[in-house]
């Protein structure tokens, strides 16, 4: 089953978190497409770019394509900005992909991903084996893939348990 179920840490991304009531136009203004509603995401640059809207006035960045776009907004940041506050974000990434991917997350949390409409690009903030999460469900060649997120202080616990699960569900747990 392991080219069903397949799970790997994330390290080669570079993150960027923003926030503040005049962050959506900040970003705007520097031509970043925005998710139109909470708990949304997008991506942009062929997929290299994920923007996910967190709250209102909330965004996360991830930068798979060495990361110069972000670095580029962090350094604009420099200088203070009304209304816009940069986020540390220093988190832990996984990915957990396939059709096996499903039975892994009913054993490790309460939200149903099966029954997600993944057209509408949701967002998911939920508790993963105790741990708080950021979930981006996409689809890859007709495939399910979830990239999470959690503080780094849990990455290891995260990744231990989610990749016993996986090895343990038959799939390939990639260290």
């Amino acid at each position: 089953m392991s080219a069903l179920l397949e799970f790997e840490k994330s390290n080669r991304c570079e993150r960027f978190g923003l926030k503040g009531p005049r962050a959506a136009e900040w970003l705007e203004g520097r031509g970043i497409a925005l998710p139109a509603a909470a708990n949304e995401w997008t991506a942009a640059a062929g997929d290299e770019l994920l923007v996910a809207r967190l709250g209102t006035a909330e965004f996360f960045l991830e930068d798979c394509a060495g990361g110069d776009r972000l670095r580029g907004l962090e350094s604009a940041l420099d200088a203070p900005q009304p209304g816009v506050y940069p986020v540390l974000r220093e988190d832990a990434a996984f990915s957990l992909s396939g059709p096996g991917s499903h039975d892994v997350l009913a054993q490790v949390c309460n939200v149903n991903f099966a029954a997600l409409e993944l057209t509408s690009r949701p967002v998911i903030m939920t508790l993963m084996i105790g741990v708080a999460v950021l979930v981006v469900p996409q689809m890859v060649r007709a495939w399910p893939r979830f990239r999470i997120w959690c503080d780094p202080t849990f990455g290891e616990y995260l990744e231990e348990s989610l990749g016993t699960v996986v090895t343990e569900s038959g799939g390939n747990y990639r260290q």
